[in-house]
């Protein structure tokens, strides 16, 4: 024990020192460890906290990032099934298929204006 207490730093130094006061081994109500005692401090506690509050901020901003970028490439698809429905459309003999197309086609770019529209602006 002689040799591990040479590597305790001064908080925990102090800190074991006033454990020990306790009579750990005989004294049931002493607390579990010195890292217990109100001696001590960890001085690398407060900024543990606040960076982990950043961390917490930028989680959320990448997670908002994340689900713009997935929208902006679920109305791209959308756009792109535009136009493959307008070029496929022309192949057809039949005039009805030609039209139903071209009526699906007029919808999805309706759906993908509007959510290209509501979507938010790149850099917000």
């Amino acid at each position: 024990m002689a040799l591990a207490a040479k590597r305790f730093s001064p908080n925990f130094d102090l800190a074991f020192r006033a454990w020990l006061a306790t009579d750990p081994a005989t004294n049931p109500h002493s607390p579990p460890g010195p890292e217990y005692m109100p001696q001590y401090q960890q001085p690398q506690k407060a900024e543990a906290a606040k960076l982990n509050a950043q961390a917490t901020v930028d989680y959320t901003a990448g997670e908002k990032a994340g689900s713009n970028s997935d929208s902006y490439v679920r109305t791209t698809v959308l756009l792109a099934l535009v136009l493959f429905l307008a070029g496929i459309g022309s192949h057809f003999a039949y005039r009805n298929i030609r039209y139903g197309l071209a009526g699906v086609g007029c919808a999805i770019l309706i759906v993908g204006i509007v959510l290209l529209a509501t979507a938010p602006k790149p850099g917000v």
